[in-house]
């Protein structure tokens, strides 16, 4: 875990959370949250931030073609032909749907990752949320804007508690 010097920790700005909690859509919950644990440092918030994203940012979600589909096409049409049209047809999910369904995945499962690590969700502005976090779509963030984001939500789950209500894990 890497340690960081409370000069270092006081060069990060602590994002802007202030916003009336009762104007965000239930509906926009899933999608711009913070998270906090009480009585958690720094240096453990960013670790567990950083495992969690890496966690996350490693899944693929491809929909479309399944197991099965492509068992029935090597059957039919021999190894090479089902091989080549699950690719061909996984790339082209993937090109329509991928994007949105990398970006849930990696909500979802950073989500999970947090909660079981003890944090509570909180719910976020959109326009707040965006100033200190990503989404990755078809391609992953420059890493220092992927760092400096990652420092600013460490701040966040590790500074004073949110006043607003918990959102369910």
């Amino acid at each position: 875990m890497r340690q960081f010097t409370e000069a270092e920790i006081a060069d990060i700005a602590m994002p802007d959370l202030a916003f009336d909690p009762g104007e965000i859509n239930p509906k926009d919950h899933e999608k711009y949250f913070i998270f906090h644990r009480p009585e958690t440092s720094f240096n453990q918030a960013y670790a567990d931030i950083t495992e969690c994203d890496a966690l996350g940012s490693g899944i693929n979600v491809y929909r479309g073609v399944d197991s099965g589909a492509i068992a029935s096409a090597m059957t039919q049409y021999g190894v090479l032909a089902g091989g080549i049209g699950g690719a061909i047809g996984g790339m082209m999910a993937d090109a329509i749907f991928g994007s949105a369904e990398r970006r849930k995945a990696r909500r979802i499962n950073v989500r999970n990752c947090m909660y079981y690590k003890g944090y509570d969700r909180y719910a976020l502005e959109k326009d707040l949320w965006q100033e200190f976090h990503f989404e990755e779509g078809f391609g992953r963030k420059e890493e220092s804007k992927r760092n400096a984001a990652l420092l600013q939500q460490a701040r966040v789950a590790s500074g004073p508690k949110p006043t607003w209500e918990v959102l369910e894990p």
